[in-house]
């Protein structure tokens, strides 16, 4: 094959679409299909035509790629290079290698973020650059401002933006200090001045061009440090405590003549839990009962001020009260996603005292989400609501204890209905769809349905979440409303919908077990003929799950029609066609999930059958482009004369990629009869291998390896020290050429640590040296025959 093209230079425009034109020559004997690429423009969107250029030998034909250049591409020249391809003869992929000449297109935008900013003294402003051409700009900014008392500050004031980006600059603006007044506006109008960081002179562009200009206004809004709202606060609020203060003096003075008076209550006196806890009735040094101030008064007279026992109604001063004589809170938890009952939840009570804020009880909510905290000092609470996985908040619907409701409590009482509902985290669903039988997991898309979330209008909540299933089958749906029930879908084509019911608290990362998917059965039918008129009586058959199957083509009604059904989906089947007297042919059908084929049609020409096989290289992988030849007797009529002079023998070449890469069919053989194939293949030494076929049945089977006719060179290379050495240059010559390769890690082509490989070797004698950088370099001869896999190991030595 030879290429050719007129384009060496071509100048183009960033977004424009230009056209190479590539001349092809067929020079080998085989009809030849070619392709093109591009190569070195990765953002370039091509077109080529033709798709695919047929060539007979020695044909001449054109293909031609319209390139469309990124309005980004960069200034300059840019090697480029097209790369044509050989389909069918084989030949050495040709390129061919083009200067583009993209010239320069310098656009610079200016954007602001925000407009206007409110301030006691400045304001911060984010100034976006964005080089919208394509080439490096050196951007120059500065500030035009109304009032001189203002200033302003760019970081940084200069800048280089590369094409393609959008670099920020911060801007801050500063005013007067204002310590009364009005508000006021004050105007920055920002301008933007841009040359190119550099001209290229290969391209004969001028050293000197106009700046780029840009310009976009921000505002300061600056108000006082003392607004005339809070002024008029203050003096109102003099007011009022001048007039508290003359009240308060005049009550005092009114009240100062009373006499004073004081009483003590019964849980005035201190006294342990455990005694309160007990029930006994407390009494005074005296041996009386203790009762109010009096009782008071007189044990402190008659003790000195030490009571050996407490009044009856004493109760702790720190702890709980006991059973029965404190007050109780009461109150359900609810979710914020389904306003369903929370469990779990940690309830804790708060209570204000001389050391601050101090926790005195705590409970955890039921599954039903209602909880009680008993045995409270008769006082005023805050209560908090807080779990993992969801957001604390304090009573009722605050943020912070400051905020919060105080619930009251008596003695003695309940305080029930306080409620509280809690906002959980958004949760994740991940899981994994096992493919099962199939090499490739099915594409699957996976949603997930809350069935106790409404709508505010009452109905039932839809998806609230979608993903599809990666390479490997997994699937992760995020942001999902929590807690919550939810019914998870799992939808691929060809494939029975699977649906799993789980749930999930807040913030809950919940891993699914694998689901394995389950795709309908498929179905392949067809017809059968000889050539002319359907054909009744045939065997058609293949196998599932290692177990032959087969159905007979019916010689009434719909003759030659036939249907394989409840096939296991997705799928290969390989089809065999036979009938007394017709011989056998084979068919190859794929079947997706779920899928029918209905479109084979089979022709068996009366007195013929078929040779099918795989040709294999001594690896066991298949050889595709191989030459299939069928040569022989031929096979004996049916009257028992010899075929008539001049029948073609059909020649046919192994498949050259897939699954079935090496394997071929051969039909239209005469049947019975003994024929010989011949294998070729360049590189490999030629096979035949007898074949006979009967008058029908089944169609014969071979599967044939080739030798190559090139030998092949492994071995492993070692350090000093006898350990696997990787990275070392292995260097092989037969005097003519040579031939290199490097000791890689263990997986690197299926070899050890530190081995090496070399295919494709001539028969001969070779001269084998092992390198490595701060290593004393080995030496070995080494024998290669045609086929044969020769093995050298090589081992460094130590310097000094």
């Amino acid at each position: 094959m030879r290429v050719a093209t007129e384009h060496r230079v071509v100048p183009a425009e960033p977004g424009s679409t230009i056209e190479l034109v590539v001349d092809v020559v067929n020079t080998s004997d085989l009809i030849d299909g070619v392709t093109a690429n591009l190569i070195g423009l990765p953002a370039a969107q091509v077109e080529v035509e033709p798709k695919v250029l047929p060539l007979f030998p020695s044909a001449q034909g054109q293909i031609t790629l319209a390139v469309e250049v990124p309005s980004t591409q960069p200034a300059g020249s840019h090697p480029i290079t097209v790369e044509v391809v050989s389909h069918g003869a084989g030949a050495v992929t040709q390129h061919v290698d083009i200067d583009l000449s993209v010239s320069a297109r310098p656009a610079v935008r200016l954007g602001r973020t925000p407009h206007t900013v409110r301030g006691r003294r400045s304001g911060r402003f984010v100034l976006d650059v964005e080089n919208t051409g394509n080439t490096a700009l050196d951007v120059e900014l500065e500030a035009q401002l109304e009032d001189s008392r203002t200033a302003a500050r760019f970081t940084p004031r200069t800048l280089r933006v590369d094409p393609g980006v959008t670099t920020p600059v911060i801007l801050v603006l500063k005013g007067p200090r204002m310590f009364t007044g009005a508000e006021v506006d004050r105007t920055a109008a920002i301008n933007l001045s841009a040359k190119r960081t550099n001209v290229i002179s290969a391209m004969q562009e001028a050293e000197t061009e106009a700046a780029l200009q840009a310009a976009t206004t921000v505002v300061l809004r600056q108000r006082p440090t003392v607004s005339r709202g809070v002024l008029t606060a203050l003096v109102l609020m003099t007011i009022i405590g001048l007039w508290a203060a003359v009240f308060l003096l005049g009550v005092t003075q009114v009240l100062s003549g009373d006499p004073l008076t004081k009483t003590a209550p019964a849980s005035f006196f201190p006294v342990s839990a455990e005694t309160a806890a007990e029930g006994g009735a407390g009494t005074d040094a005296a041996g009386g009962t203790a009762g109010g101030a009096e009782a008071a008064g007189g044990a402190a007279a008659a003790g000195g001020g030490t009571a050996s026992a407490e009044p009856a109604g004493a109760m702790p001063k720190d702890g709980t009260l006991p059973a029965g004589v404190g007050g109780t809170i009461e109150g359900t938890v609810f979710a914020t996603s389904n306003k369903l009952p929370v469990g779990r939840i940690l309830v804790e009570a708060f209570r204000d005292g001389r050391q601050g804020r101090q926790l005195v009880s705590s409970a955890a909510t039921q599954a039903d989400g209602t909880y009680s905290l008993a045995g409270l000092f008769p006082t005023s609470y805050t209560l908090r609501f807080s779990a993992k996985g969801y957001d604390p908040i304090w009573y009722k619907s605050a943020t912070g204890a400051g905020k919060a409701d105080r619930v009251s409590v008596k003695p003695q009482s309940t305080s029930d209905g306080i409620n509280a509902t809690v906002t959980g985290d958004p949760a994740t669903i991940s899981g994994r769809l096992d493919p099962g039988n199939s090499l490739v997991p099915p594409t699957a898309t996976v949603t997930a349905r809350p069935l106790d979330i409404l709508t505010p209008d009452g109905q039932p909540a839809g998806v609230v979440a979608r993903t599809t299933t990666d390479a490997s089958g997994s699937y992760t749906l995020r942001d999902l409303p929590a807690p919550a029930s939810y019914e998870v879908s799992i939808v691929a084509e060809g494939y029975f919908a699977k649906k799993v019911l789980t749930a999930v608290s807040g913030g809950e990362q919940r891993l699914q077990p694998s689901v394995v998917p389950s795709a309908s059965a498929g179905a392949i039918s067809g017809t059968v003929t000889d050539g002319k008129d359907p054909l009744g009586g045939v065997v058609v058959s293949t196998t599932v799950n290692g177990e032959a199957i087969s159905v007979i083509t019916p010689t009434v009604g719909a003759v030659g029609s036939f249907t394989l059904g409840d096939l296991p989906t997705p799928g290969t089947y390989l089809l065999t066609f036979s009938a007394e007297g017709h011989g056998s042919t084979t068919e190859i059908v794929g079947l997706a999930a779920g899928a029918t084929d209905n479109t084979v049609k089979i022709t068996l020409v009366e007195g013929t059958g078929s040779v099918q096989g795989t040709i294999s290289d001594l690896d066991g992988l298949g050889i595709g482009g191989a030459t299939v030849t069928v040569g022989g007797a031929g096979a004996a009529a049916a009257d028992g004369t010899t075929p008539p002079t001049g029948t073609t023998i059909p020649t046919t070449t192994t498949l050259t990629e897939g699954e079935s890469r090496g394997s071929f069919t051969i039909s239209g053989l005469q049947a019975p009869g003994e024929y010989t194939l011949t294998i070729t293949k360049e590189g490999y030494s030629p096979q035949s291998v007898p074949v006979v076929l009967g008058a029908s049945g089944p169609a014969s089977s071979v599967d044939i390896t080739l030798t190559d006719q090139l030998g092949r060179l492994v071995g492993r290379v070692v350090g000093p020290d006898g350990k696997a050495y990787v990275g070392a240059t292995v260097t092989a010559t037969n005097g003519l050429n040579s031939w290199t390769a490097t000791s890689g890690a263990e997986g690197n082509g299926g070899l050890g640590d530190g081995g090496y490989r070399m295919d494709g070797l001539p028969p001969g004698t070779y001269s084998v040296t092992v390198r490595a950088d701060a290593m004393l370099q080995q030496t070995a001869l080494v024998r290669i025959l045609p086929g044969v896999r020769s093995e050298q190991g090589l081992r460094l030595g130590e310097v000094g």
